[in-house]
């Protein structure tokens, strides 16, 4: 069987299963779901109507070809208003935002003028010219401007998450900002290859624009597989309403609460307690003079947090601030491990690589 076939089937039904159950399930913030739900399913229709496409599929049926392009200018709005729903979920979307629709109304009315209005016989042409990479520049133009607006909200989106970003110690604890920012770099490199890939399209190198297709589809297979084996092991991919975990205790007065989250921050910013080994919840609610229970609501209600997630953040926020602006060039990733309160070189690996994506090690190497 054909490869590129094998490769998009695969993809298509990773894309499907995953957009399907982000559409559908109840858990987490749903409308940032469905957002993310609509992207991959678009996902899956794109590369199975481009692989159809360009295999000669609708050469039989050529009324329903090119229905599915105007589809990827969707791709870019659907991502920036994913990441407003995770960055401002709070904020309800307004009508100024179905002005970022509006390249895909003209991409469907393009594409009813340049090929739905035309005659079989005509539409035939222009198929087997997609077929046989003999398309003109009105192809080339549209594809440009198609990349152009891909980029254009891969960039916003980024700078979007940079915005609310700056505490770094805050940004490793949004795991799926940290998730989010990840999946836009890896966009931006299936990008630049389909832009080479199209490169070869409109050159009609065939066996070189089957090779890059190739590397895109497996590409796209194995980022999808590590997704999904996340989100199983961790459900990061489906945050909560607010970001933010909820405490079942009594709640607290809002200046009490803002006392003891201005205590807690001092304790950990500036007595930097979080540094040593043996803290505890109770040992910090000492240093701060309140009980352990208001401080555990504080730091779930306030803080979205767990008490070691907080304090795991903290000290992986230190290590890493310790590997890049070391003076030692000998110093050495257990040193660092002691010195920011970890006994165990297991659970330092754990907690970074949680946080970061990548080992002590490997982060060392990197700031070298």
């Amino acid at each position: 069987m054909d490869l590129i076939l094998v490769l998009t089937v695969i993809s298509v039904t990773l894309f499907t299963v995953l957009g399907l159950f982000l559409l559908v399930t109840q858990k987490g913030n749903k409308r940032a779901n469905r957002l993310l739900g609509l992207f991959f399913f678009l996902w899956a229709l794109d590369f199975l109507d481009g692989v159809l496409l360009l295999k000669g599929f609708y050469l039989n049926y050529p009324n329903f070809a090119l229905w599915a392009e105007p589809l990827i200018l969707l791709y870019g709005p659907l991502l920036y208003f994913y990441t407003l729903q995770l960055t401002s979920p709070k904020k309800r979307p307004n009508y100024f935002q179905l002005l970022h629709l509006i390249p895909f109304v003209v991409g469907i009315l393009a594409m009813i003028l340049v090929y739905h209005i035309h005659p079989v016989d005509q539409k035939m042409q222009i198929l087997k010219g997609i077929v046989g990479m003999e398309q003109d520049f009105r192809s080339l133009l549209g594809f440009a401007l198609v990349y152009v607006h891909l980029f254009y909200y891969i960039h916003i989106s980024k700078k979007e998450i940079k915005r609310v970003t700056k505490n770094v110690e805050w940004y490793f604890s949004q795991r799926y900002l940290v998730w989010l920012d990840k999946l836009l770099n890896a966009l931006v490199v299936v990008l630049l290859i389909s832009i080479v890939n199209g490169i070869l399209q409109y050159s009609a190198l065939k066996f070189y624009f089957e090779i890059s297709l190739i590397v895109i589809l497996v590409l796209v297979c194995l980022f999808i597989v590590r997704l999904i084996l996340n989100a199983l092991d961790e459900p990061f991919i489906i945050p909560k309403l607010d970001g933010v975990k909820r405490n079942s205790g009594i709640p607290l007065d809002l200046k009490e609460s803002e006392e003891i989250f201005t205590k807690i921050q001092v304790a950990l910013k500036e007595k930097r307690l979080f540094m040593e080994s043996d803290l505890t919840l109770g040992h910090l609610s000492e240093a701060i003079g309140c009980s352990s229970r208001k401080v555990s609501q504080v730091i779930n209600d306030s803080m979205g947090h767990s008490f070691f997630d907080l304090i795991n953040t903290y000290r992986i926020a230190e290590a890493q601030k310790i590997f890049k602006e070391r003076k030692d060039p000998k110093l050495t990733v257990l040193e660092v491990m002691y010195e920011v309160g970890y006994n165990s070189k297991s659970s330092f690996n754990t907690q970074f690589k949680k946080k970061t994506g990548i080992t002590p090690s490997e982060f060392l190497k990197l700031n070298t």
